[in-house]
This record gives C-alpha cells, structure tokens and sequence, in this order.
C-alpha cells in the first residue's frame, strides 16, 4: 500500500514515467497530463491498496471531504471551516479501532491538505470552487498519497496546468538523482540501521543504556527512511512532471527548534506555520486584554500549533507527548531569543565563541530532537 514500498510499485511508475515521455516527445496531443494523472492514480488504488475496502474507503473519504468543502467553502470564519473540515478525521482516528479499513497517513495528509486549499482559495482576489479533477488529483497524488511531502494547491495546479511540456532533459536527470538518493537511503542505509542496530536492541528494557542505544538508533532509522520516502517522492512527481517540494535538509545540524522545523519535514514545518499559527497568532493579536502580553500570545500560539501536530499523528500518547515536547521546546528557544534582544546580548552563552556556539547548539538540539522522537515511536518503555 505504501509507495516505493516494493519492486512492483517501481516497475509501474517506471512505465508510466516512460510512457509519458513519449507522449511528451511524439504524442503531445493525445491525452492531458491531467487525464493522465488520473489513470495512473485510478491504477494504482486498484492494485495497491491490499483489500478493495480500503481503496474504496479511501475514494470515497476524499469524496465526503470534496463535498464538505463545497459547503465550507461559504463559510467565512476560518476556525469553524477548518474544524468541520477536520471533523470527519477526527471521528474515525477516535472510533475506528481497525485502522488497517483506511491508511493512518492518507487521513491526515487529505485533511491538512483540504484545510490548505480553504483557506488559500480565501485569500485569492476572486475565490471560485474548485474543480472535483483538480482537487481528487492534489488528494491523491500517488507519490505523496501517504506520506507527503506536503504540497500547495495552487502550485501542484500550476504544474498539472501546465501539461507535459514540464518534462524536460534537466528536469530527467534532476529526477533520477532525487531517486538514487532516496533509494539508497531507505533501501541501504536506513535497512543497514534496521537490522544491524535497532533489531539489537531490546526495546522493552528499562536500562538508560538501552534506552539510548534506541533513542539514537530509532532517530538514525526513522531520518533515513523517511527521508529516503520524501527524496524518492520528488524524484518521481518530478518524471510525472509535478515538482514535489524539498523535505528534508541535514536536521540533525539544526541549532535550535525552529531551525531544524525547517530542515526536517519542512513542508509539514511551512504548513504548521501558515495555517496554524499565524492564523492563531492574528486571532489572539486581536484579544486587548492580551495587547501586554506578546510573549505569552507567541508562546501559545507555538504550543497550540505542535500540540494539534501530535493529535494529527495520532490519539495514542507516545503522539501527542512528542508534539507537547516540541511545543515546550519552541516555547523555550522562543523565550531565550526574545529575552536576548531586550537584553542586548546572548544571556546563556556570553560572548563564546560563535563557532564553539554553534557546535553546542547542535549537540543541544540533536539530543533533544531525538528525544522527542524516541517518544513519538512509541519504543519509550514508560509509554507501552
């Protein structure tokens, strides 16, 4: 179910990648790009999805959210929408206990991505509906179907609008590249870190040495996989002519919280920020009572938006104690940096050397990152 899971999912996108370069060479009016997007989306939940239930559950969630939105769409207070928008996620993640019936992943992206295009189509001079084509192609997009990256509507739009002519020499190179690289970091490096380190490990030890043995061993596993995935997405939206946006950029040399939301994850990181917290940081701008308190409206609103990131994960605990983890850790850094511009100086590392500073930082942020992620993993024996 998942993409680039197996050979056959490679072997099919390989054709459909090849077949829609000789469109692009000697049939350029034979079929849309569009229309073509299609049939490969249709073909893939066909035979992907393990049980007929799943894909027509799925199919039919995007459907309900479709037309959801179309009601949405006149309402004019964004919280409501947003949440009504969300609604039909949260019900299932908090009823159904059989979650294999619908993809974990697929409901939340097919969510943040419906509340994007509402509020987005808003902020447009003339707001119009949205095409069901364009809307079911965004949804589900077999290369970030499950797992992102996240993209925009508008510019995912701009790409299938523009048909086959985006498939380019540089842009097939560029492609094969962004493929080579996720190949080898989900299907080496991240499977060399799988069974040679974490399978060691006895996850349900309560020994701090193991417990770190598989903070770091989960955080190494879960950075190469995942980034392997986003990597491999790019390299084949960009064969389909779709520009996947960039995910991942060295996290683990991130200095602070905010730097690594912008190097892991980073399109998960742009949405949170431009649909969660800035919509929050206006609405409590608004508050008088609160005019005094700029920390305070920051710093909520920058717990509110990773608190709702773990609850988009998931309802079990290991979920959302990650996204509370990293609320306080934005909160903190927030705090530091606001305090060391009223004071004119940096009030935890002096007038240190900048290069020393920065090494700290990352070691500081490293282990705090992988922290947070060894709770998300559910592998934190306090948390089974």
């Amino acid at each position: 179910m998942l993409p680039f899971a197996d050979i056959d999912f490679f072997i099919l996108f390989g054709i459909f990648a090849g077949l829609g370069l000789i469109i692009r060479l000697f049939l350029p009016k034979l079929i849309a790009l569009k229309h073509y997007l299609l049939l490969i989306t249709l073909v893939y939940i066909i035979f992907f999805f393990p049980k007929p239930i799943q894909a027509f559950a799925f199919v039919a969630y995007c459907y309900l959210i479709y037309f959801l939105f179309n009601y949405v769409f006149k309402i004019s207070n964004k919280l409501w929408g947003s949440l009504l928008l969300a609604l039909p996620m949260i019900l299932i993640k908090a009823s159904v206990k059989d979650m294999n019936m619908i993809s974990f992943a697929g409901l939340s992206y097919v969510t943040f991505r419906v509340i994007q295009i509402y509020f987005d189509n808003d902020r447009e001079r003339s707001p119009k509906p949205v095409a069901i084509l364009d809307f079911l192609l965004f949804m589900l997009f077999p290369p970030t179907i499950l797992i992102g990256p996240i993209d925009r509507f508008n510019r995912f739009k701009g790409d299938t609008d523009e048909g086959f002519t985006r498939i380019t020499g540089t842009q097939i190179t560029t492609a094969l590249n962004d493929l080579s690289l996720g190949v080898a970091q989900k299907f080496i490096f991240a499977e060399f870190v799988s069974r040679f380190w974490l399978s060691k490990i006895n996850a349900d030890s309560h020994h701090i040495g193991d417990m770190a043995n598989m903070m770091y061993a989960y955080s190494v596993y879960l950075y190469f996989d995942f980034a392997g995935y986003s990597n491999m997405a790019m390299g084949l939206g960009k064969l389909l002519g779709i520009d996947v946006p960039f995910n991942f950029n060295s996290p683990y040399l991130s200095i602070n919280p905010q730097d690594f939301w912008r190097r892991w994850h980073a399109s998960l990181g742009d949405w949170l920020r431009d649909y969660i917290f800035r919509p929050y940081y206006k609405w409590i701008s608004g508050k008088k009572k609160l005019k005094l308190y700029p920390v305070f409206r920051q710093n909520s609103g920058l717990f509110l938006t990773f608190t709702i990131m773990g609850f988009w994960n998931g309802f079990s605990a290991n979920f959302i104690i990650s996204g509370v983890i990293f609320g306080v850790y934005s909160m903190v850094h927030n705090t530091y940096v606001i305090t060391c511009n009223k004071k004119g100086r940096d009030v935890l590392f002096g007038s240190l050397n900048p290069t020393v500073v920065r090494v700290i930082s990352i070691f500081i942020m490293f282990n705090f990152a992988c922290f947070a992620l060894y709770v998300f993993s559910g592998k934190l024996p306090f948390l089974h």
